[in-house]
């Protein structure tokens, strides 16, 4: 990723920035696929050369309704098209010609921009290129599936997990080009130097020097921070105190006129009305600092109660400008000035200088900040960075092995040549948008691979590989049941299951779960919680979630591939729970068909044990109810080796079931025997050569 001096990389356009970024790819990609499969002349261009764009931004906002809830312009659009919408999306040289113009400037702003700004995202992480064609790594992330090297083999991650390491791991931050040459980057390295060092540091820093990090910063800084010359707070202090250069007309001390300070005062939302509360500050602290009287005192106070977000973005570096004490106990006047007496708003004979760098500074530190948002959801969702309470990495004594210190901090920063640049990003078939594995990116030839491997049996006590995957993943299962039990009581679950009737409490349920997952993939985590409660029989319940979790053991995106949603392997029993928030309508259409191919396909490839599937939903459709029923007395075939199946219990239960079952404690095994006495008395229909003998007689 190229980047500008002074400029913050982000690996997500604030333009449709989301929160959900992991299901943001697999939407993102999933519509680039289709469109591409429907429309395959049409390349990633603006109308009228391509309706691809066009395409993208349709399909983007009816996928993520949650997300793009307001879109006027679009839906103003569309309106205007009325019947002419075939024409339009035929490219008709007659509509073109006499209606273009008129909306030629709505679609390139409000739609296409917005579609090119949105797929940005995947190309910074190399699943497409420039063009947004799918790249091999893309694929990779969309279907789920990737060959994994030894060493990935070992590490207790799913296949999402080790696809955004490998990604992470070859992303470069460059610089521009001076004398056929370029310096880059690395977060990734960067990250693994800070926390396999040990360093005790809170998210904010690390946010802050990660995303603030550059390949344009000095040699001696970039060395000092590989030596660890110089601590994370000073290099974020560092960042907080850049040089700034002071525009003339602002530079001297007299009162900067509204208009003038206007000019350089800015911002890019409700420009004019952020610009008056910008003012409003500036002159109540002149007027303090001119008169400490308890009247300018109370001016200064409300404007920054009544603007406390917004003043501490764009003067405080994210936090309180001044020390004014609590909200139920302000300080006094003469406490305010004793408290602030240092300040260099207050003490400086310079006002309009500092003034105008805390400014420039405050809001640089902002960007990094909103930035490092997604790259540490990134981060998380690789399944090694942890970062609650702290930052931290998981496996830490394991990966310190993959990733020895001299080779972290060898390649945080480094430069390479232009004919290297190019092959590195850009093209489909480049360096970064090719599928490689950890040992491939990282160089590592078979000693290399080999010493690895050796150390970790060493160090986990295990004999082999196979038993190394085997401690790790048994480690995990205990601390993410640790986890489940400190965050997820039984109480807490009955709490969020009940959220789930109202999609009004989206938001809560983001809240107390993680805002980073969508709410059907945090509702398919609760229910797989709440049955680990109403289990009687225990059983590895982190192998039987089919989610992407990060490393701290929240939800995050539901695994691609035809696995079910939860698969429990009981000794005598595997038990599959098929969840969905869709209501009765939509089951009809969205889940007929995986339901029945998963529990099918679950049947027959565990013939000599038994199964069950639970179909957990908030509301029931009547006929899905009776059609899960009807299953059961049918022979049917599975759709990966055509076995022949019989007797596929489907049972359906509601979301307020699940309840139930938690509060009256209601056992497994009674809910179990209850359901398999049930369907054993559903009559079976052995005559399947019934069509031929109607053929027969016509």
């Amino acid at each position: 990723m190229y980047i500008e001096e002074k400029q913050v990389f982000n690996l997500m356009d604030t333009n449709g920035r989301r929160s959900d970024v992991l299901n943001a790819f697999n939407i993102y990609l999933q519509t680039l696929q289709e469109i591409k499969d429907d429309y395959p002349s049409e390349k990633w261009s603006n109308y009228p050369k391509s309706i691809a764009q066009f395409l993208f931004y349709t399909k983007a906002v009816e996928k993520s309704k949650d997300v793009f809830k307001k879109h006027g312009k679009f839906d103003e659009f569309i309106n205007t098209l009325e019947d002419d919408y075939t024409a339009f999306i035929e490219k008709d040289s007659s509509w073109i010609e006499n209606n273009l113009s008129d909306v030629a400037k709505v679609l390139d702003e409000s739609i296409e921009k917005r579609a090119r700004h949105y797929t940005s995202n995947l190309v910074k992480i190399g699943f497409t290129d420039s063009k947004r064609n799918i790249s091999n790594a893309g694929y990779d992330y969309l279907n789920g599936t990737i060959k994994r090297d030894p060493i990935e083999t070992f590490l207790p991650l799913n296949e999402i997990n080790i696809i955004l390491i490998r990604q992470l791991l070859k992303l470069k931050i460059f610089t521009k080009e001076v004398d056929g040459k370029r310096f880059y980057y690395s977060p990734f390295f960067m990250a693994l130097h800070m926390l396999l060092n040990g360093a005790n540091i809170d998210k904010n820093t690390f946010s802050i020097v990660i995303q603030g990090s550059s390949p344009y910063m000095e040699k001696e800084l970039k060395q000092a921070i590989i030596n660890n010359d110089i601590s994370y707070e000073e290099l974020v202090d560092y960042f907080q105190n850049e040089k700034v250069v002071i525009p003339e007309d602002i530079a001297k001390n007299s009162i900067i006129q509204k208009d003038v300070f206007c000019k350089y005062f800015g911002s890019s939302k409700n420009k004019e009305k952020i610009q008056e509360i910008y003012y409003s500050f500036y002159l109540a602290l002149i007027n303090f600092r001119n008169h400490n009287s308890k009247e300018n005192y109370h001016n200064l106070v409300t404007c920054l109660e009544d603007n406390q977000e917004l003043l501490k973005k764009a003067f405080g570096y994210g936090k309180n400008i001044f020390d004014i004490g609590r909200k139920d106990k302000r300080l006094s006047l003469d406490e305010f000035i004793e408290a602030n007496h240092n300040h260099c708003f207050i003490k400086s004979n310079e006002l309009n200088r500092v003034f105008y760098c805390a400014f420039i500074n405050s809001k640089h530190i902002d960007v990094m900040r909103e930035y490092a948002d997604t790259t540490t959801r990134l981060l998380s969702a690789t399944g090694l960075f942890k970062f609650n309470p702290m930052p931290d990495i998981a496996y830490k004594d394991i990966i310190a092995l993959v990733f020895p210190k001299e080779f972290v901090d060898n390649n945080i920063f480094g430069i390479v040549d232009e004919e290297e640049y190019s092959n590195y990003e850009g093209s489909i078939d480049s360096y970064f948008c090719n599928n490689l594995p950890i040992s491939g990116i990282l160089n590592y030839d078979d000693n290399d691979v080999n010493r690895i491997l050796n150390s970790v049996i060493e160090l986990t006590g295990a004999d082999d590989l196979k038993g190394v995957h085997s401690v790790l993943e048994s480690k995990k299962n205990e601390d993410f049941i640790l986890h489940i039990n400190e965050k997820y009581t039984k109480e807490e679950i009955v709490r969020i299951l009940s959220l789930f009737s109202d999609r009004k409490n989206d938001s809560k349920i983001k809240k107390a779960v993680n805002d980073t997952a969508p709410v059907p993939t945090i509702y398919e985590f609760i229910v797989a919680i709440a049955w680990y409660y109403i289990s009687d029989e225990k059983y590895n319940l982190y192998d039987s979630l089919n989610l992407t979790l990060n490393a701290d053991f929240e939800p995050v995106i539901h695994a691609a591939g035809g696995a079910g949603d939860i698969v429990i392997n009981y000794d005598n029993l595997i038990l599959m729970l098929e969840v969905t928030l869709m209501n009765k309508q939509a089951q009809k259409r969205g889940e007929w068909e995986p339901v029945l191919r998963h529990s099918l396909n679950l049947k027959a490839e565990n013939n000599n044990k038994g199964t069950l599937t639970f179909f957990v939903a908030d509301e029931l459709d009547y006929n899905t109810i009776n059609i899960w029923r009807a299953v059961a007395a049918v022979p049917l075939e599975s759709t990966f080796d055509h076995k022949k199946v019989d007797g596929v219990i489907i049972m359906p239960f509601t979301n307020n079931d699940m309840i139930r079952f938690l509060i009256e404690e209601t056992s497994s095994v009674k809910i179990i025997e209850a359901v398999k006495a049930s369907f054993a008395a559903v009559p079976k229909i052995t005559d399947v050569s019934w069509r031929e003998e109607v053929l027969n007689q016509l």
